[in-house]
């Protein structure tokens, strides 16, 4: 490969991965002398490919940074992570580029972090170029918030909300910054929006001048991206080490941000997805706190996520069914998946504990309890689920759905199924002899799901 122009670099590090290394991260050591204020990090790599899972053959290589602070997981070393979306980064005393921190450049011995994600038959020749006090002035803006337009949407019950749990923004693979995607949802009929930008290092924060503007509830979280399947954070401190991907190296980082009070949930387990691949076993025998079961548009696959939730279920685990938009841009469109995300497409809808204005700690406190369901959008339909003790089992209220199919699922068949005979609808089914747990979903005429809801549990519905 030959170098790229422009003025000589201070360091050039040049190796190679052979097939055997792939999704092995290496950290590639180099020396920044005193007095340096910005650093300039430009790299390329031999036989590019997209990182998208499907295309193989060719070669797709992840960049990060750590400063002289080291590369403990965990530590304040971490400047940032861009994957393969950057060719080239800066990271200065007073800004840097997203999704990387900035802040004082220390003396020593600093780490490139090299990802190779995929290798193909012919090995990865790299090259990154580091050139200091380059003197970049390019400091990316965020452009100028404008009021949103929010839409007339049926209202849902008091003290429940629309969420979008999962996105991206510029601090990540995005396209806009997270101003712009807060005004985005709101225009979307959003009252909450999480932020889970890969592997950050920055954390998401509403934007000045958005004073005065009726914005969505930003729940900050991270999308921790590892070579074996992605898993989501909100609500926690720092960043959470993605490096190893094997089970136990993923149940720790889980259980630390756990520990930090976050609220946990497996990304995605389907082809594509990336699907997820570190089981149950080493994490967590007891069940995972959460799972996303819808992700994107319902066709992409999201059966698959959907069965694999109910398999735990099925094995008494209680993980909460959740969904997100996984939206990466809001300024161009293509023939992806993640590319046609939109968001609120699905929608989770939460209820509040106490009700009022949403709170982080109450977004959180109502996804910990369960107390939540997912549907195609914010416009619905709405599918509640209550424990009814009075008739021994749960009820259903279906609302905007007229004409779809409602079916009510134990943990070994389907018990209940009906037409949804109008637009607010309610039916109580009691429990099977033999369920631990019902329940619903609702279903277009050909076959593509509506909405779902979480179990009830037989133990909560008979006051046990």
């Amino acid at each position: 490969m030959s170098a790229p122009g422009g003025a000589p670099p201070d360091v050039v590090l040049e190796g190679r991965f052979a097939p055997d290394q792939e999704r092995v991260y290496a950290h590639v050591p180099f020396a920044v002398p005193k007095g340096v204020r910005q650093i300039a990090v430009r790299y390329d790599y031999s036989d590019r490919i997209p990182p998208d899972p499907a295309p193989r053959g060719g070669n797709t290589l992840d960049l990060g940074l750590f400063d002289d602070r080291g590369p403990a997981a965990g530590g304040p070393g971490f400047r940032g992570w861009s994957g393969s979306a950057a060719r080239e980064i800066v990271v200065g005393e007073a800004w840097a580029t997203p999704p990387y921190r900035p802040g004082p450049i220390g003396a020593g011995t600093w780490h490139a972090l090299l990802g190779p994600y995929k290798i193909g038959p012919r090995g990865l020749d790299y090259r990154v170029e580091i050139r200091f006090d380059p003197g970049r002035d390019d400091r990316p803006i965020a452009p100028a918030l404008r009021p949103p337009v929010r839409p007339t949407l049926p209202p849902p019950r008091p003290g429940w909300v629309r969420a979008d749990l999962h996105s991206h923004t510029r601090y990540s693979v995005g396209d806009a910054w997270p101003g712009e995607l807060l005004v985005a949802a709101a225009e979307a009929g959003l009252d909450v929006l999480g932020i889970t930008d890969h592997n950050a290092a920055v954390a998401p924060e509403v934007p000045a001048g958005s004073i005065g503007l009726t914005l969505p509830l930003l729940v900050p979280g991270v999308e921790v991206t590892t070579f074996g399947g992605h898993w989501n954070a909100w609500g926690g401190a720092g960043w959470y080490d993605f490096r190893e991907p094997t089970p136990d190296a993923t149940g720790a980082a889980m259980r630390r941000a756990m520990a930090d009070g976050a609220f946990v949930s497996v990304n995605h387990p389907k082809p594509l997805g990336p699907e997820w691949t570190y089981g149950d076993a080493a994490p967590f025998p007891e069940g995972y706190p959460a799972v996303e079961v819808w992700n994107g548009h319902w066709p992409t696959l999201n059966a698959i996520a959907l069965a694999w939730w109910e398999d735990r279920l099925r094995r008494g685990q209680r993980p909460v069914a959740i969904g997100g938009s996984d939206t990466h841009y809001l300024h161009r469109s293509g023939a992806i998946p993640s590319l046609l995300a939109r968001l609120g497409s699905p929608t989770t809808w939460i209820e509040i504990p106490g009700g009022g204005a949403p709170t982080v700690a109450g977004v959180l406190a109502g996804l910990r309890a369960g107390r939540c369901f997912v549907s195609a959008s914010p416009e619905g339909p709405q599918l509640y689920a209550d424990a009814a003790p009075e008739s021994g089992g749960v009820r259903f209220q279906v609302v905007g759905a007229e004409g779809a199919a409602l079916t009510v699922h134990d943990d070994r068949r389907c018990v209940f199924a009906a037409a949804v005979p109008n637009p607010d609808w309610a039916v109580a089914v009691p429990f099977p002899d033999d369920a631990t747990y019902l329940r619903a979903a609702v279903a277009d005429p050909y076959g593509n799901l509506l909405a779902l809801t979480n179990p009830v549990w037989r133990a909560a519905a008979s006051g046990g």
